[in-house]
């Protein structure tokens, strides 16, 4: 299994950013400065103090409004959700109510000691260290939830591992031929019922949020290694080429050529 964390760090440098992607779901603390994000279609302001939370799943950018601008950065395993542990959802779930923007007001300190910490530990590669930084990131998430409580009656929904392993199967095998009446079948809840489950913990109706699931596969075979434009369609779960590279560019303002050329792994 990947390390939980993929990338862990401080920074300083104030270098406006355009939309950007990784592989990965990513935190961000806003020690100092301010700056603004762009996710998807939604534009906000954070300054010091303040965490935003991006999902693999979403196209976002950075502009740096103020200097000195300073943050820590943790990137987190795109698969993050196989770990079945519910604090988790937070890095792929985006309830009606639920932002990608949180104030640390009143814990500010113990947010910023959390996310040094995290960097260290990753860094000194130490005996244990993945055990260490797995307890430090629950606890971060442990606090982010107390902050944003709206959360809570979701994470606590006793019906959550129902969409939790639907979550699962999507984000591992996004090829797979679904359905929302198979699922329905499957899981022995009718199909009114899983839909409006499924868009109420994760704010995304069941068949989106696979075609964000196949979209990501995409983006990743696109990045990395040489397969041909018919072998990614195949492996990510789309119909055909055609279907394939409108639904790509709709989505991403890319094409398929296009953000390969533009994202590539050296």
């Amino acid at each position: 299994m990947k390390k939980l964390v993929q990338a862990a760090y401080y920074s300083e440098n104030t270098m406006k950013r355009i939309p950007h992607y990784h592989d990965c779901h990513q935190i961000m603390l806003v020690v100092e400065g301010e700056i603004e994000f762009c996710v998807n279609e939604a534009t906000r302001r954070a300054g010091a103090g303040d965490i935003v939370i991006f999902s693999r799943y979403e196209h976002h950018g950075i502009t740096v409004l103020s200097d000195p601008y300073k943050r820590y950065v943790l990137r987190i395993d795109p698969m993050v959700n196989s770990r079945e542990n519910r604090l988790y959802s937070l890095f792929s779930n985006r309830p009606a109510g639920l932002n990608n923007l949180l104030s640390t007001a009143g814990k500010t300190d113990r947010f910023v000691q959390l996310f040094q910490q995290i960097t260290e530990e990753r860094k000194a590669a130490s005996p244990l260290s993945d055990e260490l930084t797995e307890l430090l990131i629950n606890e971060l998430l442990i606090l982010i939830y107390r902050q944003m409580p709206e959360a809570l009656p979701l994470l606590e929904d006793t019906r959550f591992d129902t969409v939790a392993e639907i979550q699962r199967r999507f984000e591992s095998h996004p090829a797979e031929n679904y359905s929302l009446a198979g699922l329905s079948r499957e899981y022995h809840i009718s199909s009114s019922s899983l839909s409006h489950l499924f868009k109420k913990i994760t704010g995304s109706p069941v068949m989106d949020y696979l075609l964000s699931c196949r979209i990501a596969a995409a983006k990743r075979y696109l990045s990395h290694g040489n397969l041909s434009i018919g072998e990614i369609v195949e492996r990510s779960g789309f119909s055909d080429n055609s279907n394939f590279s409108r639904t790509f560019k709709r989505l991403t303002g890319l094409t398929p050529s296009a953000f390969r050329e533009k994202y590539r792994s050296s």
